[in-house]
């Protein structure tokens, strides 16, 4: 029986962290929900995008999620995203 390839099978190019989070559209059109603005470019919401807009609405981030996820108006998918790197600085 053939392995199933996983990340750690990727090359250089696609291997790395990853997070998990929620990517977020809105196919008709600008719709904004919970404080955010949202498109028909997805918007990635990681833990602490939820947890900072939960706060500024007085919101848990369940609460919040669920909002989003009640809004017919939006196409919620969970995904996965590199977390970025900070870059070296030289060393004087």
């Amino acid at each position: 029986m053939a392995r199933t390839p996983t990340l750690k099978d990727a090359g250089p190019e696609t291997a790395g962290e990853t997070e998990d989070c929620l990517r977020v559209r809105a196919p008709g059109g600008s719709r904004w929900r919970a404080g955010l603005q949202f498109g028909r470019e997805p918007v990635d919401l990681g833990e602490a995008e939820i947890e900072a807009a939960a706060k500024a609405k007085g919101l848990t981030p369940e609460a919040l999620v669920e909002m989003l996820r009640s809004d017919s108006s939006l196409s919620l998918t969970p995904h996965r995203r590199p977390i970025s790197q900070p870059e070296a600085t030289p060393e004087a």
